[in-house]
């Protein structure tokens, strides 16, 4: 009987990156992966050329986003809030 390998986790949630959804081994978050998905319309090619990872990567971070889209969607709403509170402040 054939050994299944066992795999590792590739998304994970620890103190990088402000706790939010990561590719494991990296700093790039299922956010990030979602926005070059949803609103720019990259290819899953695409965004791992962008992101140079491996198109598995890509693939776990998707899955990982359709398996929590409210999660994922919280973060990206909070990131915009961030971001334009900064910008306000440096205007």
């Amino acid at each position: 009987m054939a050994k299944l390998m066992q795999k590792q986790a590739k998304i994970v949630r620890d103190g990088l990156m402000g706790g939010a959804a990561r590719i494991s081994g990296t700093r790039i978050r299922v956010m990030d992966v979602i926005e070059q998905k949803i609103i720019l319309g990259y290819s899953p090619e695409e965004i791992a050329r962008a992101f140079s990872i491996s198109l598995s990567d890509v693939h776990e971070a998707l899955a990982y986003y359709y398996s929590h889209p409210e999660e994922i969607r919280g973060e990206i709403k909070k990131h915009k809030e961030i971001v334009g509170k900064f910008r306000k402040q440096l205007s």
